[in-house]
């Protein structure tokens, strides 16, 4: 009897460790932002973003001839992208994309195109189901205006989401999401300030030359945007006639990748913030951020 006793005591207790450790792991994750918890207390402007350069230009849905990515936006959220770089242009009457609207395209729309509401749609689902997470949307070649691009976000039910704090002092991820605005968004369009919730990239961000041909002209010099603003963007591909995947294995790898994002951030004392690259599932390019970010 008292064996007896003993075991079922020895049980319980094993029983209770278990309970509590696993209650800390799930406790741990509830308080996670962008899926670390030391990300929490730091400013927006203060944390790494992994990003992919031309987000909507996906395999097999665009040609391969300007496929940059090789899966669709709710794969790429899905597998840890918190930056979307996105084209969006109003078409009206084009012979590729019949109805007139509103679509993401890359260089051509003979070449691949889907509606802007699709897109948008696949951010709005991630949003609404992963409230700890923190997302940016940059818009570089757009032929909107910021009228059309409000009542797109409007329909996509994406406004609620909006930041539309202090950017002279960024609040942090913690406080954008116990806010729910979790959605910062750029746009290269001149008056984008004059609706609350979208900024113009360039007011914003300083980025690097985006241009490279190879490994030997990636730069760390500022390309776009004044040397002053809070937000660096590191462009991180090569640029030939087409995207190419074999030069996104060579780039994308550790220590080549993560050694120019340690260069590039002791040159200009800024912390990349936004990590352009061509083919994110090829390479390191999580760990890299990690590593910028001090997390594992």
């Amino acid at each position: 009897m008292p064996t007896t006793i003993f075991s079922k005591t020895l049980l319980l207790s094993f029983t209770i460790i278990v309970c509590l450790s696993s209650c800390k792991r799930n406790d741990d994750t509830n308080q996670a932002c962008n899926l670390h918890p030391e990300l929490c207390n730091r400013q927006y402007n203060q944390v790494a973003y992994p990003a992919t350069h031309n987000s909507q230009s996906y395999s097999p849905t665009f040609n391969a001839l300007v496929a940059n990515q090789n899966h669709n936006i709710t794969q790429q959220l899905t597998d840890g992208i918190r930056c979307l770089n996105i084209d969006a242009y109003l078409l009206v009457n084009d012979p590729y994309c019949t109805d007139s609207g509103i679509y993401v395209i890359h260089a051509y729309p003979g070449l691949g195109c889907e509606p802007i509401a699709k897109v948008l749609g696949e951010i709005k689902t991630f949003l609404a189901a992963n409230p700890r997470e923190v997302l940016t949307i940059t818009m570089e070649d757009t032929n909107l205006s910021i009228e059309q691009l409000n009542i797109v976000f409007e329909q996509a039910n994406l406004k609620q989401y909006l930041y539309k704090g202090n950017t002279q002092n960024w609040a942090t991820l913690a406080q954008m999401i116990d806010q729910n605005q979790r959605l910062v968004v750029f746009a290269d369009i001149h008056n984008a300030d004059s609706i609350a919730g979208f900024r113009k990239n360039w007011d914003y961000i300083v980025d690097t030359d985006y241009d490279a041909q190879s490994r030997a002209d990636f730069s760390c010099n500022f390309y776009r945007g004044n040397a002053n603003n809070s937000l660096y963007l590191v462009n991180h591909f090569i640029t030939t006639l087409s995207p190419n995947p074999d030069s996104a294995a060579v780039v994308n790898a550790n220590p080549f990748l993560l050694n120019r994002l340690r260069n590039c951030q002791q040159q200009s004392g800024k912390l990349p913030n936004f990590v352009y690259v061509d083919f994110y599932d090829t390479g390191d390019l999580f760990a890299a951020i990690d590593s910028l970010n001090g997390v594992k």
